[in-house]
């Protein structure tokens, strides 16, 4: 499965490696009408602006992503100070395996059921 995720990254490496090779024709980057680079490769306009998406949506993101984690930390905290709610006992069991019994999901089962500890 390592040689097989390797194989897919080549592949998508010499595709990428193609695609700048096939667009380094130059051209004329014009942010005003002073500001402007002649002779620019394509692709160097092109991975700029996909950077420039990649950043865009990542500070899109980024308040969401921080409130989750809030969230999430709240949540643990709340959870580490609860008191647990699952009762051990041969009466929990025994309901357990009788909820089980009728539902029918458990065939017939040995006189003893309980676990031992």
């Amino acid at each position: 499965m390592n040689a097989f995720a390797w194989l897919v990254r080549l592949a998508f490496f010499a595709i990428v490696l193609w695609f700048a090779l096939k667009n380094l024709t130059p051209v004329r980057v014009q942010l005003t009408e002073t500001l402007q680079w002649e002779g620019v490769p394509l692709i160097i306009v092109m991975l700029v602006c996909l950077l420039i998406g990649v950043l865009a949506g990542a500070m899109a993101m980024a308040p969401k992503v921080f409130r989750l984690r809030r969230q999430i930390a709240a949540a643990e905290a709340k959870s580490a100070q609860a008191p647990p709610t699952i009762r051990r006992g041969p009466e929990t069991i025994s309901g357990v395996v009788n909820m089980a019994r009728n539902a029918g999901a458990v065939g017939e089962l040995d006189s003893d059921t309980r676990i031992r500890e």
